[in-house]
């Protein structure tokens, strides 16, 4: 065993003395000629040592009185470029939004020859629109008149021009209560659309214009005693525009004649023949032959 030890000691030895000759043998051999060049300066004390090179001086940029110091780039001096593309961005189109006026009814007044409405326009409240798009008042191309009479259907009751604000209705009856109200027909701009396109619209708000007509029917008490009355029925003729007049006998508590008055009772005061009626609107008159 110990022999064992001391072999492998010997080898172990062996090995390294083999590898640090192998290194050796690989450093590189320094010129005999440098060498000896380097031996002969060292031991020379007149040869001057070579100075290391000065070291270089900082950079200093010469043109900064013509420039001017740098500054920070101010941000937003640019417009954003176009991603991928290498250039500025085109801005949003502009596009002009044509929004259509309300018409806003007036007042509505009656007489014998009909019915007039009168509408003004109003523009429409501002909407909010998408970027690059600006409201404009759209021009109409006309307007509806829409009747209804008491509680019956709406209808429509005549198209006029875009100029028009103003409507006489001859068609009315009397002792009617009539509500008008107001369309404006036209194009406007389609809000989702792009390119821009043009649809046509009517509309209109939901207010109405009211108003009663008047009796087209007039009585005039001429005569009688206490059983029958003699009276003047005059009627309106809204084609020739004056009243037309018949002279009719009526007993009380019966009608007078087509006009829709009833004749209800006749007395006499201080000589004077007083009729008591109803009018063909349900309202209580009294005449006498001195009216």
């Amino acid at each position: 065993m110990d022999k064992l030890m001391v072999w492998g000691a010997w080898g172990l030895m062996a090995a390294v003395g083999s590898l640090s000759a192998w290194k050796i043998s690989q450093t590189p051999k320094v010129d005999p000629i440098i060498a000896t060049l380097e031996t002969d300066l060292n031991r020379n004390p007149h040869v001057p040592r070579m100075a290391p090179p000065p070291a270089l001086p900082a950079w200093r940029n010469d043109f900064t009185h013509l420039i001017g110091e740098p500054r920070p780039m101010a941000l937003g001096c640019f417009a954003p470029a176009a991603l991928g593309e290498g250039r500025v961005s085109d801005p949003p189109p502009r596009i002009d939004v044509f929004v259509l006026p309300f018409p806003v009814v007036g007042e509505a007044k009656a007489d014998l020859l009909g019915t007039t409405v009168t509408w003004t326009l109003q523009e429409a409240p501002t909407e909010k629109l998408a970027t690059g798009m600006t409201q404009k008042v759209g021009k109409p191309a006309g307007f509806i008149i829409l009747r209804q009479r008491g509680t019956e259907k709406e209808e429509t009751l005549a198209k006029v021009g875009p100029e028009v604000r103003s409507y006489t209705d001859a068609s009315t009856q009397p002792l009617a209560t009539y509500r008008y109200r107001i369309l404006v027909t036209g194009e406007e701009t389609h809000r989702s659309s792009y390119p821009a396109i043009q649809e046509p619209v009517t509309k209109g708000l939901p207010a109405a214009a009211a108003a009663r007509t008047p009796s087209n029917v007039r009585l005039k008490l001429i005569g009688g005693d206490k059983t029958v009355a003699t009276l003047r029925v005059e009627t309106y003729d809204r084609t020739q525009k004056k009243w037309i007049a018949k002279t009719v006998m009526a007993a009380p508590g019966r009608d007078v004649g087509s006009s829709g008055w009833t004749l209800n009772g006749l007395r006499f005061d201080n000589f004077t023949l007083v009729a008591d009626l109803t009018d063909d609107d349900g309202v209580a008159r009294v005449l006498t032959t001195k009216n």
